[in-house]
């Protein structure tokens, strides 16, 4: 009973993801602050929704697709860090919602213009699930409060 249990708690944050966190932003960019509406996606999950920001940690191996099996289908010149050969289902979402790619937190050039993906493969909804070789949830939710604190000071401006 104890493993079902276990089992379902360290799914259950595929689950979260699948909410299509998509919500409307307001954006200024021009001089003369034209305001839009625009959509932005931020996920938050496990393996079945990261799109690479475990090449950016210190983990083990098996917490990692950035190698080869791993993004074989052609769509990617090479494995992008999704535990499968291609594209993972938020990035459908995404292709239905009109938007790109959502690129992985931990990226060193992402812009977070349509949202981010803190997803982390091998994460749990328990901080104890894999300690100290993913991003647990509780630590993708404070990396989404600092992106969400860094959306409110742009539009200030």
């Amino acid at each position: 009973m104890a493993g079902l249990i276990s089992n379902f708690m360290n799914h259950l944050v595929m689950y979260v993801t699948l909410w299509l966190l998509s919500f409307s932003i307001k954006t200024s960019g021009s001089p003369l602050a034209q305001e839009t509406t625009g959509s932005a996606f931020f996920i938050f999950g496990d393996s079945s929704v990261d799109p690479g920001n475990n090449n950016y940690i210190e983990t083990i191996p098996e917490n990692q697709a950035n190698y080869k099996p791993y993004g074989q289908n052609g769509l990617f010149e090479s494995p992008t860090g999704r535990f499968s050969d291609g594209r993972v289902i938020v990035d459908y979402i995404a292709e239905y919602a009109n938007l790109p790619l959502i690129p992985p937190f931990l990226q060193p050039s992402a812009e977070y213009v349509y949202g981010v993906n803190f997803a982390s493969g091998g994460a749990g909804v328990l901080s104890e699930t894999n300690q100290g070789l993913v991003i647990n949830l509780k630590t993708q939710l404070k990396n989404f409060e600092e992106v969400r604190k860094s959306h409110v000071e742009a539009q200030r401006k």
